[in-house]
């Protein structure tokens, strides 16, 4: 409904400065009137609407820069863009993946071909990359999982030490894991008999070692020091004035009295490694960093060195 409202505004008239008052009459509208004209209007068209938002803007940029080698005749690198959906990019999200990596690094399109804006570079890709995240966050797939998954030589080994405080070598428990592209832990999904059964023996070795044993028993460890290791430097970890020798872990399962028994290494003729001058040389034997045992290693004068390392024992009383 219009009403008329009477406004008063005061105009001069003449030169010779004689005020009058002149009454103007202006219509004004109401809210009403102004509803009943915008429903008359009608609302935005729909292809106004669509012309500034992201999926027709992302479709512009395609069809100027990517269409001309990537359509259903050419086929460029078996990509068609002039058919798929942008507005839904979650539909063929694979190839739309490939498009965000090649447009991000910037090796499409060619360097030799028309660029688009960096504007319009970012526009394309926060596009898609908000609808593929969109996508995957509301349907995740992260594809087929093992239910199951066993721990290789060095994630067991790891895993040993973290949990019970014991430094086990996997090596001399475990076979070696099957290896893949240069890693160990990517075949580890199946567990033949044969291997269970030399995890659980793994398992009880390591569990002696943890909790202990009172039961009185013979065993015997042979630790092999590798063939290249220096003897002629002193080496980490050793006591300063020494040279050569080797530190060893070892984790003894309960109390006792244990013998530690030394062999010395032996070249291709069955001698002893080193002993080339007749001066004496010194073997200390060390438990904890305190000295347990001393021998002397000589040249015999026979030149048989074969019986040279027989009585190169220590017993040593050990508290576990």
């Amino acid at each position: 409904m219009t009403k008329l409202f009477t406004l008063a505004r005061v105009v001069t008239l003449g030169s010779v400065g004689v005020a009058a008052t002149l009454w103007v009459c202006l219509p004004v509208q109401t809210s009403a009137q102004q509803a009943l004209r915008q429903q008359a209007s009608g609302p935005p068209s729909a292809s106004a609407a669509d012309a500034v938002s992201p999926a027709s803007s992302a479709r512009r940029v395609l069809d100027r820069y990517c269409v001309t080698c990537h359509n259903d005749r050419l086929k460029t690198a078996d990509l068609r863009l002039d058919r798929i959906d942008v507005a839904n990019p979650a539909a063929n999200a694979e190839v739309w993946e490939k498009v965000v990596r090649k447009v991000h690094t910037g090796t499409m399109p060619p360097f030799n071909m028309p660029q688009p804006s960096q504007d319009d570079r970012r526009a394309l890709l926060a596009w898609l990359q908000t609808s593929l995240d969109a996508a995957s966050a509301a349907r995740p797939n992260p594809g087929r999982t093992d239910t199951l998954r066993r721990l290789n030589r060095t994630e067991y080994q790891n895993a040993v030490r973290d949990l019970l405080a014991l430094d086990i070598d996997a090596t001399s428990l475990l076979p070696p894991d099957d290896s893949g592209h240069g890693f160990d832990n990517v075949t580890v999904g199946d567990l033949p008999p044969t291997l269970l059964d030399r995890y659980i023996s793994a398992a009880q070795k390591i569990s002696r070692l943890a909790i202990g044993s009172t039961e009185s028993s013979l065993e015997s460890e042979i630790i092999r020091l590798p063939a290249d290791l220096t003897q002629e430097d002193q080496l980490p970890g050793l006591p300063l004035g020494t040279r050569g020798g080797a530190s060893v872990s070892h984790t003894f399962a309960r109390d006792g009295e244990y013998e530690i028994q030394i062999w010395l290494a032996r070249n291709l003729e069955g001698n002893v490694s080193g002993l080339r001058e007749p001066r004496a040389h010194e073997l200390l034997v060390l438990l904890d960093r305190q000295p347990v045992a001393t021998f002397t290693i000589e040249k015999p004068a026979g030149a048989d060195d074969t019986l040279l390392d027989k009585d190169l024992k220590a017993r040593v009383t050990v508290r576990a």
